[in-house]
């Protein structure tokens, strides 16, 4: 008897870019009471990126939070305003730059704070997104670098403080909101608009159900309309979009009308582990069929065979089954979880398909 082995190979791995970090420095210090403290927030990284939005918390206990500075920031366009707050030691910010920032280490903001008791603390980022400039909303967060700091008693005469750095506050829109709807585009899901602004930039923004932000930047063509791809980098879910168009001089406007979508499926949020998984699956499940289709069509008096047959499908779907359950490890989401057992029970349905496709040509 022959057999027949067919190999079945998947390489499914992400498109890896370099990444980008977010860091505070100086990264740790020891001061006195009264003293006024600077602390930069700065990207790091090669890669092109055109978005950052995070938070921050600073250690009210040991001091005040006196001001905010986007003066010399690697971005040019805030999507909100800094923000701060003493009653809960918040720093928030998010921004984009209009035609990508790529450089070893930049600016983001500078927080201005006040030392005010003897004591020690953190300050850590609670929450910090970059965004590659390509389009997509790719994430290449790499991590992030938080920073410690000791308050000591004021021993130290009082000196006159250097001048801080100011920066422009934020004019407000004066251009015409652009009107946005759900379209196709290469037969994928875009979001087009019209606007009266030509070759001018436009800032999309998907606001997941969460709360997590994804900005995508696009240009008007000579008519002032755009058409922009959905990014297949977003989780599934559900998203809120709405869009801005952004001259040369920074001139903006409004947001426009908000649209609601739906993108994603059950493959694009599970992990790796159990993704690759999947395929394997449906590669087994391809080769199981195969071999029963064409074997049987040939030879259909060979018993044996059917039963050898039916041996390695319950062999092939136990090893699939033990590599599913291995990948649920603590780094899984309860979400991926849900998924990857749904996939067993396919698994186990597909199984019970199969051998009983078996069964009845071993009656043949």
């Amino acid at each position: 008897m022959s057999k027949t082995v067919l190999v079945f190979v998947f390489f499914l791995a992400p498109i890896f870019v370099s990444g980008a970090t977010l860091s505070v420095t100086p990264s740790n210090g020891t001061f006195e009471v009264g003293d006024r403290v600077p602390v930069r927030v700065l990207v790091s990284g090669g890669e092109s990126i055109n978005a950052i939005s995070s938070e921050l918390n600073i250690p009210t206990s040991i001091f005040s939070i006196e001001s905010v500075s986007k003066a010399g920031s690697a971005l040019n366009f805030w999507v909100s305003e800094p923000f701060y707050s003493n009653s809960t030691g918040v720093v928030k910010f998010e921004g984009v730059t209009l035609g990508g920032f790529q450089g070893n280490t930049g600016t983001v903001v500078t927080i201005y704070l006040r030392a005010i008791k003897v004591g020690s603390g953190k300050i850590n980022f609670v929450s910090g997104q970059v965004l590659a400039n390509d389009g997509l909303g790719t994430n290449v967060t790499q991590g992030t670098f938080g920073a410690n700091f000791t308050i000591n008693e004021n021993t130290k005469p009082v000196v006159e403080e250097a001048e801080e750095l100011k920066s422009e506050p934020t004019s407000p829109p004066t251009l015409k909101s652009p009107e946005i709807m759900m379209t196709s585009k290469y037969g994928e899901k875009a979001i087009s608009g019209t606007s009266s602004y030509p070759n001018a930039e436009v800032l999309l923004t998907f606001l997941s159900e969460s709360g997590v932000k994804v900005f995508i930047l696009g240009k008007t063509e000579a008519n002032g309309q755009f058409v922009l791809l959905v990014p297949k980098t977003l989780k599934r879910g559900m998203y809120k979009v709405s869009a801005q168009v952004i001259q040369k001089d920074t001139a903006y406007s409004h947001s426009s009308n908000e649209i609601k979508i739906k993108v994603g499926n059950i493959i694009s949020d599970i992990g790796w582990e159990a993704r690759i998984a999947f395929v394997l699956l449906a590669g087994l499940l391809i080769l199981a069929i195969y071999k029963t289709y064409t074997y049987f069509k040939k030879i259909k008096a060979e018993k044996k065979e059917a039963h050898e047959a039916e041996e390695v499908v319950d062999k092939s779907f136990k090893i699939l089954r033990e590599d599913m359950e291995s990948s649920l490890d603590s780094k899984v989401t309860p979400t991926e979880r849900k998924q990857a057992r749904e996939i067993i029970k396919d698994l186990d349905d597909a199984e019970r398909l199969i051998q009983k496709e078996i069964k009845d040509i071993e009656k043949l």
